[in-house]
């Protein structure tokens, strides 16, 4: 009878272990989306402030990486992940949300960056360490 139990458990020490690890590529999928397009949407407005004009390709681009991100957010963070959406419906039509808007849905650039990085690195972020200018 023991040696029955010991054998079960070891056969499930197999798909726990696979569990585990494939939860943290799931995290590590959401996380890595998420980032891509908070980059990718910085650059934008980086080259926007310099002086460039209006990109339709560039937000086209911009609504795919945030419709992206908010798919596998779903699974950690669903408010995270609807705020993705909302910011994947802002880059369809920018001229249409209003400062009002992006508060109440909370999308705005800084609020997500802390956002996740307050879901993605808890113990960095509770500290305030936020480097400027790097």
């Amino acid at each position: 009878m023991l040696e029955f139990l010991v054998d079960r458990l070891i056969a499930l020490m197999g798909p726990i272990s696979t569990l585990s690890k494939e939860k943290r590529e799931l995290k590590d999928n959401a996380f890595r989306a998420i980032s891509i397009a908070l980059q990718e949407t910085k650059l934008y407005y980086k080259s926007l402030e310099r002086g460039s004009d209006r990109n339709m390709d560039t937000e086209a681009q911009l609504v795919r990486y945030w419709s992206a991100a908010s798919i596998p957010l779903r699974h950690i963070d669903e408010e995270l992940a609807m705020v993705c959406e909302h910011k994947a419906e802002f880059w369809i039509s920018p001229e249409s949300w209003s400062d009002e808007d992006i508060k109440t849905f909370g999308i705005k650039l800084d609020d997500v960056t802390k956002a996740y990085r307050q879901l993605a690195m808890p113990s960095f972020s509770s500290k305030g360490n936020s480097p400027k200018n790097a």
